[in-house]
């Protein structure tokens, strides 16, 4: 079965699942604020689904999922909710929940909240905490702002980097310098040729449509600031099996956030990926699909 729209919560949620319907559960949850499942699933659904069963959404909001409107409202916690009551709608009493970078930050915060329905969790690239991820991505830049004789941008992004502004100067920050490498913004991410991460194969109006509607997602997220907070505190309460995914050279998942989850997570497991950055499905695709399949399984008890 792919690509439909279920009512979760009074919102439709693009919802797309590949597998055998007997095979464990895996719940994709992808980054942003504001993406989509769209790239993952072009990467890795056939192969995660040859052992699992692969749910993956667009969140509230998102891309192929009913639009929000700017009169509406929208939480952190709405997500998380719809996320534990597509499980209940679709009569899965446990699933495992693989997050990529935001998508890391909702795991954790959907297994504290619901810690008795999830099997495992796996974060890929996970920001634990946003602040430091966007200043760790910030020092990065710098290197490629410097390296293409951009000393000012450099700078800029060393001082925003290094400053003590609140939270959200810090995102305003990031998403002007961001913006400011254009095509090279990728290389912050990840070291290897992203020219095929992604094939769009919807039309210029649609891809029109769907950044309208992860740009209110995005700023609703933002103005309610829980995505701004910390999420280090919960690690240590994490009961069940988590597998962290951290690409050698991804600026998201900084040393600083690895030590702590080293640290607290009681069954934590770290898989480092020496040829990776932010994106280990994308460019290591076969040894992340083996190592996804084997923790599910393992959790499981296949």
């Amino acid at each position: 079965m792919i690509g439909e729209w279920i009512e979760v919560n009074g919102k439709g949620l693009y919802v797309e699942i590949h597998g055998n319907e007997e095979a464990p559960p895996l719940l994709y949850l992808h980054g942003g604020p504001g993406e989509s499942c769209y790239e993952f699933m072009l990467h890795q659904a056939q192969k995660l689904s040859e052992k699992l069963r692969l749910i993956g959404i667009d969140q509230r909001g998102v891309w192929r999922s009913h639009a929000i409107e700017e009169e509406e409202t929208l939480r952190l916690q709405d997500l998380v909710e719809d996320c534990e009551q597509l499980r209940k709608q679709l009569g899965i009493e446990k699933w495992s929940v693989l997050g990529h970078s935001f998508g890391g930050l909702l795991g954790v915060r959907y297994a504290s909240c619901h810690p008795d329905t999830i099997e495992c969790l796996i974060l890929e690239g996970p920001s634990f905490d946003l602040s430091k991820s966007l200043k760790n991505w910030l020092r990065k830049a710098a290197s490629l702002y410097e390296s293409i004789g951009k000393t000012e941008e450099a700078r800029e992004c060393l001082g925003t980097a290094d400053g003590n502004q609140s939270p959200l100067d810090t995102l305003n920050g990031f998403i002007k310098l961001s913006q400011g490498l254009g095509e090279l913004r990728m290389k912050v991410y990840t070291p290897n040729d992203g020219d095929n991460y992604e094939t769009i194969l919807y039309s210029e109006s649609q891809m029109e449509e769907f950044g309208r509607r992860s740009s209110i997602h995005f700023s609703k997220l933002v103005d309610e600031g829980c995505i701004f907070e910390s999420l280090l505190p919960k690690l240590g309460t994490l009961p069940m099996p988590v597998l962290l995914i951290k690409g050698r050279h991804d600026p998201i998942i900084c040393e600083e956030q690895t030590e702590a989850f080293v640290k607290e997570v009681r069954n934590g497991i770290v898989n480092l990926y020496e040829e990776s950055g932010h994106l280990p499905h994308f460019e290591e695709p076969d040894r992340f699909a083996k190592d996804v399949i084997e923790f599910v399984l393992s959790a499981a008890d296949f």
